[in-house]
């Protein structure tokens, strides 16, 4: 889980964070980056959608309290997947 706090938040943060991370995960030889967060949470989802992430697919009622979520895939390699998105279809 990521999360700041309300003080600091629109200082770019996240944005440095999930970077970091993705950076490492590349270090790691990884293909992809898969993540999930609340349909609701509009901020996150710009994050993540800004930093090249796509749908891939809407998890109805995913979460303990009844909430719905997207998955989210960032594909780090050519070739590693294709930009299947199941929740448009459904």
């Amino acid at each position: 889980m990521l999360a700041v706090k309300e003080e600091h938040r629109g200082k770019g943060i996240a944005t440095k964070l999930v970077r970091m991370a993705i950076d490492a995960m590349i270090e790691r030889d990884a293909e992809e980056v898969v993540l999930e967060t609340e349909v609701t949470n509009t901020a996150a989802m710009k994050l993540y959608e800004r930093l090249g992430f796509l749908r891939s697919k809407r998890l109805h009622r995913y979460y303990l309290n009844g909430n719905t979520a997207y998955r989210l895939v960032l594909y780090l390699k050519e070739g590693a997947g294709y930009a299947r998105t199941d929740f448009e279809s459904g």
